[in-house]
C-alpha cells in the first residue's frame, strides 16, 4: 500500500527576511566578507544560544534554514551606517530574537576579520512594507510578523518585457557536475530557485508555494526568454574553515544579465529569489540578486 501527503495539508513553508542597520566603529574586510559574517554569528549563537547554533549551524551545509547578504563594500569609515540582512525560514525563523542579539553582540566583540560596530535598527520585510522590532534606543519594540514564502511572489508589472538581474554577490550554481562559467539562461535560474525554495521546504517538513506538478507553464514561459546581454564577472575568495581548520576556496561571478521576452508568470518567482537567495554557499552569503524590471512605456 503506498502512502501519499496532500501538499495542502502541511504547513506553508514560513519565510523571515531580516534587515539590521549598523554603524561602523571603523571596518575593514576582506574582498568578500560573507564568510566572516557566518563565521562571527556562528561563534556568538554557540556561546550565547546553543539551541540558535544546533538548529541553524549543525545541518548539512547546503540544507541551513538561513541565507546571508553581506555588506558589498571592504571599508566602512567610523560612523558610518550599513546594513546586513539575514532570511530565516521554515522552523528557523522561531529562532529570529536569539539571532538579533547574537548580531547586536557579535558587534561588541567584533567580527574577524572587519572590526567593531553598534546595531542601530533591526526590521522585518514583509511583503508590502517593513516594520521595525528593535531599536538602539528602546530594545525589542515588536514581535517581527511571520509570513509564507507565497506571499512574497508579488505581482509583476502589466507585460514586463524584460528585466536585468543583477548578481551583488557571488552565484554559485552547477550545470550537471560542473559549476556554470556563463551567463546562466532564464530558464536555469528559474529551475535553481525552485530547488532552492523545494530544499529549504524539504528540510523545514514545510509547503513549498506551489507543486512540482503545476510548474510546466512556468518553465514554457521561461524557454521563451532569452539573454539580451551580460556582463559577469568570476570571482574566487578564500576563507579558514573554523570546523576543520583548512583553507577553502570558493568561485563564483557577480554582474548582471539582460533578459528579454514575456515574463509575467516566471518574474513572482524571482522577487522570493531576492530574499531565498540562489545555488550554493548561500549561508556564506553567496547568491544574492536583485532585480530591475523593464516595462513597455
Amino acid at each position: 500500500m503506498s502512502i501519499t501527503t496532500d501538499i495542502s495539508e502541511i504547513r506553508p513553508l514560513r519565510i523571515l527576511p531580516l534587515r539590521f542597520i549598523l554603524r561602523s566603529e571603523g571596518m575593514n574586510f576582506p574582498e568578500f566578507s560573507g564568510g566572516a559574517w557566518h563565521g562571527g554569528l556562528g561563534m556568538i549563537l554557540a556561546q550565547h544560544s546553543p539551541e540558535a547554533f544546533r538548529r541553524l549551524y549543525q545541518t548539512n551545509p547546503e540544507s541551513r534554514l538561513y541565507a546571508l547578504l553581506p555588506p558589498t563594500v571592504n571599508h566602512v569609515p567610523a560612523n558610518q551606517q550599513f546594513e546586513l540582512r539575514i532570511t530565516l525560514f521554515g522552523h528557523g525563523v522561531e529562532l529570529a530574537l536569539a539571532v538579533t542579539q547574537a548580531i547586536a553582540e557579535l558587534g561588541r566583540v567584533g567580527i574577524r576579520p572587519g572590526g567593531r560596530y553598534e546595531l542601530i535598527k533591526a526590521s522585518m520585510i514583509g511583503p508590502e512594507s517593513e516594520a521595525d522590532f528593535l531599536s538602539a534606543q528602546d530594545g525589542f519594540i515588536a514581535v517581527p510578523q511571520i509570513f509564507a514564502a507565497g506571499e512574497y511572489l508579488i505581482a509583476a508589472p502589466n507585460n514586463p518585457e524584460g528585466c536585468r538581474i543583477q548578481f551583488v554577490t557571488p552565484l554559485r550554481i552547477k550545470e550537471g557536475n560542473d559549476l556554470l562559467r556563463t551567463a546562466p539562461s532564464y530558464t536555469q535560474l528559474l529551475r535553481r530557485i525552485f530547488s532552492r525554495i523545494d530544499q529549504l521546504a524539504y528540510v523545514a517538513d514545510e509547503a513549498p508555494p506551489l507543486a512540482k506538478t503545476l510548474r510546466n507553464e512556468l518553465y514554457d514561459e521561461a524557454q521563451r526568454v532569452e539573454i539580451k546581454a551580460s556582463a559577469i564577472v568570476e570571482r574566487g575568495f578564500e576563507r579558514r574553515s573554523a570546523r576543520s581548520g583548512q583553507q577553502m576556496q570558493f568561485v563564483g561571478f557577480t554582474g548582471s544579465v539582460d533578459y528579454v521576452g514575456a515574463m509575467q508568470a516566471t518574474l513572482p518567482w524571482f522577487t522570493l529569489a531576492c530574499f531565498a537567495q540562489v545555488g550554493g554557499k548561500t549561508a556564506f552569503g553567496f547568491g544574492g540578486l536583485e532585480i530591475k524590471v523593464t516595462s513597455p512605456v
